[in-house]
This record gives C-alpha cells, structure tokens and sequence, in this order.
C-alpha cells in the first residue's frame, strides 16, 4: 500500500464468509446455491491491477450488476420463507463474548501505565510521562486525556472532575495541571467548588 498500511484482502474474507455460510445452510439442511461478491460502492474508490477472474464488482459496474440481477427470472416460495425466517432466528444482534466483567472502583488498579508497554514504572520529567521500563515518552496533556478518556468508559456512572482524575491517576501530578487540561479539552459544568466536565 502507498499509504503504508496493511488491509484485510476483501476476497479472502469473501471465502472465509462464504464458506461459513454455506455450512450453516448445510448443517439447517437448507439446499441453496450461494454466490459472493466483493462490492466497491465508494464512487471515488480505484482498484489498480484488479483480477478479472475474480469475483469483483467496481463502483461503476453496480448499476450493471443490479439490472442484471434484476432481470434474472426468479420466484419465491415456502423453501423461501423458510429460509428467511430461519436466518432472521439466527441472528445474535448482542456479541456473545462482548460482555464484560462485573468490576468496582474499588477493585480496580489506579495510576498512570505507559501507553507503549502499559508499565505503572512511569515518572514524570518536565512536560513528558517517561516510562521506566521501555523508555517511552507521552506528553503529560495526552497521559491525562488518555487516563481521563479509560476513566470514563470504565466507570460512566461517575463524573470526571479534577479531583476524580488525579485520584484515577496517583502519579505526582498537581492538581492544577489536571484541571488546566480539563478545561481546555472539555466543557466544564457547575460551580467552582462542583466542577465536573463532559
């Protein structure tokens, strides 16, 4: 890639769900001829060198693809249906393995880690959050968003307030550095003393 960064090839994740598909049907004993597809639907997308042997569809041939698809004589019937409603009560809309733990703040580490090797070996030189172990380098505004950012999708519930931050942190930051990039990264809410921000 000219951009440097490494994709998924979209035809082998084709086989892969194609094959997988085609076991479902097998194992519902549902006999049905499955063709795949790779299709670009971004206008301003080019695929440079693409196989002609291949099951690609390219932003300028889906109108094509659809009309023929249209004009191929087709009628639906009770092997249909079936089908339809067998995979409509397959369908898992919740991730099964997304769920997470039961935690409290309580149980939880706190402090700052290093965002390259996640080591709690951090210090803070001038402006920079150096890891003892890797020696890696983060500057403090990014370390404090970075814990602010794990703090508020850990626990939602809670608020994020100066104070809330530096205890999630424990690390030799004061507090008016933490608040200082809170206001300029957040909206702040509340009085003076109440101050929490979103």
């Amino acid at each position: 890639m000219a951009s440097g960064r490494e994709y998924k090839n979209p035809l082998d994740q084709l086989k892969r769900s194609t094959t997988l598909f085609r076991q479902l049907l097998q194992i519902h004993r549902l006999h049905y001829l499955v063709e795949s597809f790779v299709i670009f639907i971004n206008q301003e997308f080019t695929l440079y060198q693409a196989p002609l042997d291949q099951p690609i569809i390219l932003p300028t041939q889906v109108n094509r693809f659809l009309k023929d698809m249209d004009k191929t004589p087709s009628k639906l019937n009770d092997g249909h249906k079936k089908l339809s409603q067998k995979l409509i009560s397959l369908h898992q809309p919740k991730n099964p393995f997304s769920a997470t733990p039961a935690y409290e703040y309580s149980q939880v580490k706190k402090g700052c880690y290093c965002k390259t090797c996640k080591s709690f070996k951090v210090y803070i030189v001038t402006y920079h959050l150096v890891c003892d172990n890797c020696g890696g380098h983060e500057k403090i505004e990014l370390a404090i968003l970075r814990h602010g950012d794990e703090f508020r999708l850990l626990f939602p519930e809670r608020k994020i307030t100066t104070h809330s931050i530096y205890e999630w942190c424990q690390i030799a930051l004061n507090e008016k550095t933490i608040r200082r990039v809170l206001k300029k990264n957040f909206t702040a809410f509340g009085n003076t003393r109440d101050t929490y921000y979103k």
